[in-house]
């Protein structure tokens, strides 16, 4: 049985806490989406460079949950994540992504926020 929609993003945020692109990039379906403001950036290719960018451009940093809004209940859903995040040079407190969860695994998301220097 597939993970289900909030399952797949608690999974999601414990890799980006352990820094690991590759258990961030398992969370995500081969040909997955991830759309934010001024760049679309598809398949694990495209993501790997996307986490591995943020990681090295957030180091140390630590993701926080606020909030989880789900659409739809069971092993498919879309979720509504609010989320904070702080690093060694700076943090973030408008963190807000949609992530589309199909079979246990992220095909799409959206991310935006704004980085405010330390």
């Amino acid at each position: 049985m597939p993970r289900t929609a909030v399952e797949v993003l608690t999974d999601h945020l414990k890799a980006l806490n352990a820094h690991d692109v590759e258990a961030i990039l398992a969370d995500y379906a081969p040909d997955a989406v991830l759309v934010t403001p001024g760049a679309t950036l598809q398949g694990h290719d495209g993501l790997r460079q996307a986490f591995g960018g943020l990681l090295e451009q957030m180091p140390n940093c630590v993701f926080t949950e606020k909030s989880v809004t789900e659409a739809t209940a069971g092993a498919d859903g879309v979720l509504l994540l609010e989320w904070s995040l702080e690093s060694d040079v700076a943090t973030v407190s408008d963190g807000i992504d949609t992530v589309v969860v199909r079979d246990g695994l992220i095909v799409a998301q959206t991310a935006r926020f704004t980085p405010e220097p330390r």
